[in-house]
């Protein structure tokens, strides 16, 4: 099964980076695009992996570890990217100076990398068999670096859009964390008869907060007419609603097929890795589209 989780992780990351190949056929996002993209996916498993919890499951302290580095050296590559873009020079060419200086909002990437630090400490506290620290820490964190990336930028030239945002944010990265999260810790048939049904009783609210904010954000954003196909920008959102919806229509197709068969301990723990996976990739398309929106003008 580690080898199925591997290809489900490689197919995540593949996605990401089509989703991101996606935006640049509608648009010309910037460079830092598929590193923001890959940051994205890796703080949203993060996120997924400290709310274990609300689905009978724990997360294991050594994926986490890997996860939070991941997101920590991404979210570094995507601020040097950003900088090279800004100051106009190619990323081999980006010095110190350039790099305290040429990032847009420093903020979101020090809150990243001190985030990813913290998660590491907890892993490695939580390894040593110590006084447990309870997950929820790790998605705290997490929901910290989330918000603070997503609400910067476009979503900040508002008063109240960056709630809607960040809540559209922690939505998203609650459904495919979560998924994602499964996949790296549930075991066998009990476990998945387990967390799969605790996982759909919250998905429903979660795709419900996701579409409205998703929609009020995208309105308040270029409003309601030509600019939707006309622009670079709304094209890239049109094609995010669309695979989202494809995504809600698999996960309700998921609901009625899978869900029924794993609450009977129906369904084997390949046949769920593969199910999930497939969900997992579809939305990592997703996430690379949102990072390309986000510095799409």
């Amino acid at each position: 099964m580690t080898r199925r989780r591997a290809l489900v992780a490689a197919a995540a990351v593949l996605a990401v980076v089509v989703g991101v190949a996606l935006a640049w056929l509608l648009a010309r996002p910037e460079p830092s695009a598929w590193a923001d993209g890959l940051s994205i996916t890796a703080v949203s498993l993060l996120f997924g992996l400290g709310m274990l919890g609300l689905v009978d499951a724990e997360p294991s302290p050594d994926a986490v570890a890997v996860v939070a580095a991941v997101w920590g050296a991404t979210s570094l590559v995507a601020a040097w990217l950003q900088v090279a873009q800004r100051v106009g020079v190619s990323a081999f060419e980006v010095g110190v100076g350039d790099f305290t200086t040429g990032v847009e909002s420093g903020l979101p990437i020090v809150v990243c990398v001190l985030g990813s630090l913290s998660v590491l400490a907890w892993a490695w506290w939580t390894s040593r068999g110590s006084t447990q620290i309870n997950a929820y820490v790790v998605a705290a964190i997490a929901a910290v670096g989330i918000l603070v990336t997503s609400v910067t930028g476009h979503a900040g030239q508002s008063s109240w859009v960056p709630l809607v945002v960040g809540a559209h944010a922690l939505a998203a990265a609650w459904w495919i964390g979560s998924l994602g999260a499964l996949v790296l810790t549930v075991r066998g048939r009990g476990g998945w008869a387990r967390s799969l049904p605790a996982f759909s009783e919250r998905a429903l609210g979660v795709v419900a907060v996701l579409t409205v904010t998703g929609v009020v954000a995208a309105v308040a954003r270029i409003g309601v007419g030509s600019q939707w196909w006309d622009t670079g920008y709304g094209r890239i959102l049109v094609a995010k609603i669309v695979l989202l919806a494809a995504a809600a229509a698999l996960a309700r197709w998921h609901r009625t097929a899978w869900l029924a068969k794993a609450r009977r301990h129906g369904v084997d723990e390949a046949t769920s890795i593969r199910n999930a996976g497939i969900e997992v990739a579809l939305l990592s398309v997703v996430l690379g589209l949102a990072a390309a929106l986000a510095t799409t003008g």
